[in-house]
């Protein structure tokens, strides 16, 4: 992969603020539903051999929510509930489902994946609010309270979020996933488990991405390590802001942050001198990709910067993203991003 230094560039990023949201149209979830979401409920990622994720199923409902679309819904948590929620002491999710060397279709990871039951919580608690649907609304506490339970550390007088229940913590560090701080799960969490609990989790994880920030243009880790003194630091064989941290961008938005979205428009900005933003940046290197960043991760940046405060790059990164997104099809992560970029929830 081609890289170039990016320090000498940097001075040619620019600032921006908040604007209001796009609405997607019925027909992109009807597009991704056909694409992606098999006849009784599995969000397929075809990429990776067919497989099935906690964190995809999460996206499929919130975006069925969010389109009002209770058939699919149901149909989505059905088999989410069935195949993934087959853990025996908790509530949490088999993060992962595919193909065993048996040649069996079933969970092939016991270990959860904190995003996936964090989105998929937070997918059921509010269907059960726009659909009065009390088995929605308790089966989303009840993930919410196990999330509190098992995967929240208090390291340093801070409330972290762990990316799952086993091999990320030790006496000396904590391993960590930015992208998997949620941050409007938190706040509706807070509203229906312990409010004053995840009112510690929501602040504590923002001061610590607001300590994540690195190169000139402040940006996240895909993963990093919190040492003792709950300093973080990219982790790692490579040590990038690309594929997962990219979900910070697009939570913060969710939120409408300004404050944790500002840090982003120099990079973003980048679009304006090179013509394209970079797929991923080497944070040790100080480097970023040649390669074009996907459909997603363009309408990720399209909603930002509209967020703050310039209309105008904003509906050419979404025309950017439009253009993109008919040569990815096959893409799950790509399309769930584009899709996911246009939402609002409050």
């Amino acid at each position: 992969m081609k890289k170039l230094s990016f320090f000498l560039l940097a001075v040619a990023a620019l600032s921006l603020w908040s604007r209001a949201e796009a609405k997607a149209p019925q027909k992109e979830w009807d597009a991704y539903k056909a694409q992606f979401i098999s006849a009784d409920g599995r969000n397929i990622d075809r990429q990776q051999g067919k497989t099935s994720t906690s964190e995809g199923q999460g996206y499929a409902m919130l975006l069925a929510e969010g389109f009002d679309d209770y058939p699919a819904f149901q149909k989505i948590w059905r088999w989410t509930k069935n195949n993934l929620q087959v853990r025996k002491n908790d509530r949490l999710f088999a993060w992962e489902w595919g193909k065993r060397p048996d040649g069996q279709w079933a969970a092939i990871d016991l270990n959860n994946a904190t995003d996936g039951d964090t989105l998929i919580a937070y997918a059921l608690v509010l269907a059960g609010r726009k659909w009065r649907n009390a088995s929605y609304a308790s089966a989303g506490r009840a993930i919410a309270a196990d999330i509190r339970k098992h995967l929240v550390i208090e390291r340093n007088g801070m409330l972290l979020v762990l990316p799952g229940c086993y091999g990320f913590s030790s006496n000396d560090a904590l391993v960590m996933n930015p992208s998997y701080f949620i941050w409007p799960a938190y706040r509706i969490f807070g509203e229906v488990d312990n409010k004053q609990f995840w009112s510690r989790v929501y602040r504590d994880s923002m001061k610590l991405l607001g300590k994540a920030r690195f190169t000139v243009f402040g940006l996240p880790p895909d993963w990093m390590t919190v040492n003792r003194v709950g300093a973080p630091l990219p982790t790692g064989k490579r040590s990038v802001y690309g594929y997962g941290a990219i979900r910070v961008l697009l939570y913060l938005a969710w939120e409408k942050d300004k404050t944790g979205l500002s840090p982003f428009k120099k990079f973003i900005g980048l679009y304006k001198c090179l013509g394209f933003i970079p797929r991923e940046v080497d944070l040790e290197n100080n480097t970023f990709s040649m390669d074009d960043a996907p459909a997603g991760f363009y309408a990720v940046y399209a909603r930002a910067a509209r967020q703050l405060g310039e209309p105008g790059l904003g509906r050419i990164l979404e025309q950017k993203a439009a253009q993109k997104l008919k040569l990815e099809s096959g893409s799950y992560y790509s399309n769930s991003l584009y899709l996911l970029s246009l939402m609002e929830w409050k």
